[in-house]
């Protein structure tokens, strides 16, 4: 979903006694509500930026903890006070061990207040990226698939910064799949973002999803592709033309070329990419190029 769209409110009614919600994510985790003694718990800091090595999840909770939660989430929601119900369910997301959530989320499912279960997962995607992608992991083992499909679907709208980071903790965990669905949807966002997307993972050594990347975005509209590649530093931009000169027919790699000849190195480019074709698909290029009045050198 593109970040320019509004997102749509709506009611939760018994889900947590008419407080509201954004479609899109929970709230972000609010120190409201008195924590279950013992428990530990706190309002979390701002997220940072995930270390190349993550630090170690905090300590598990024992089952009388979680259950005490549970409890204290639930006894909240009945008494009327919702939204502090809401606030130290995502505290929980966040601070707790990934596999806690998964058990804490077990336990509100059967227990707790009507659709508390899905929001802990969504509330995970607000602690850092180690924090969401350990949550999904442990979600998926634990077989809460309607838990786990609504983190995974909020990780689709995370900021590209966090991208690189959300893909190597994806990785760690056994989800590399999951990376290349994200990958594959951000294919399709505005190309100034795109770009920036293509360049966070190039500066964070993932010279491969960047290509990945390029490789899908290749398919979009002429002027959009264009759009990305005069957006994009030189060698990024020589990497999206040598995609598009192998995908696109000649008559569309001939409209992206036009919509870049007023930058004579990446219309240079793109000359350099059908110099590397095969013979006919080469003499295809060409021809299509000189149909519309473009230099061949």
């Amino acid at each position: 979903m593109s970040g320019a769209q509004a997102a749509r409110r709506r009611p939760t009614g018994a889900r947590f006694g008419g407080a509201y919600l954004d479609d899109e994510a929970p709230a972000a985790p609010v120190a409201t509500a008195a924590p279950p003694r013992g428990a530990r718990f706190t309002a979390p800091e701002a997220p940072r930026p995930a270390d190349p090595s993550p630090p170690p999840p905090p300590p598990q909770r024992t089952g009388p903890e979680l259950v005490a939660l549970a409890g204290r989430i639930t006894e909240l929601h009945r008494g009327g006070a919702a939204h502090q119900s809401a606030a130290l369910t995502a505290q929980a997301a966040v601070l707790l061990a990934p596999a806690d959530v998964a058990r804490l989320a077990v336990l509100l499912r059967a227990q707790g207040p009507a659709g508390s279960s899905p929001y802990l997962a969504r509330a995970a995607v607000h602690g850092s990226p180690e924090q969401a992608a350990g949550t999904l992991a442990e979600l998926r083992r634990g077989g809460l698939a309607e838990e786990s499909a609504a983190l995974f679907h909020l990780l689709w709208s995370q900021p590209g910064s966090q991208l690189p980071s959300l893909l190597a903790a994806l990785e760690r965990h056994g989800l590399a799949a999951d990376g290349l669905t994200l990958l594959w949807e951000r294919a399709s966002a505005a190309p100034a973002e795109l770009a920036a997307l293509a360049s966070a993972l190039h500066t964070a050594d993932r010279a491969e999803d960047a290509h990945r990347l390029l490789h899908q975005a290749a398919g979009r509209r002429p002027g959009e592709l264009a759009a990305t590649a005069m957006e994009l530093d030189e060698p990024l931009a020589a990497e999206l033309s040598a995609q598009a000169a192998r995908l696109r027919s000649p008559a569309d790699l001939a409209d992206y070329a036009a919509a870049l000849t007023a930058s004579p190195p990446r219309y240079r480019a793109v000359l350099a990419a059908v110099a590397g074709l095969d013979e006919p698909r080469r003499r295809a290029a060409l021809a299509a190029l000189r149909s519309l009045g473009l230099p061949l050198h």
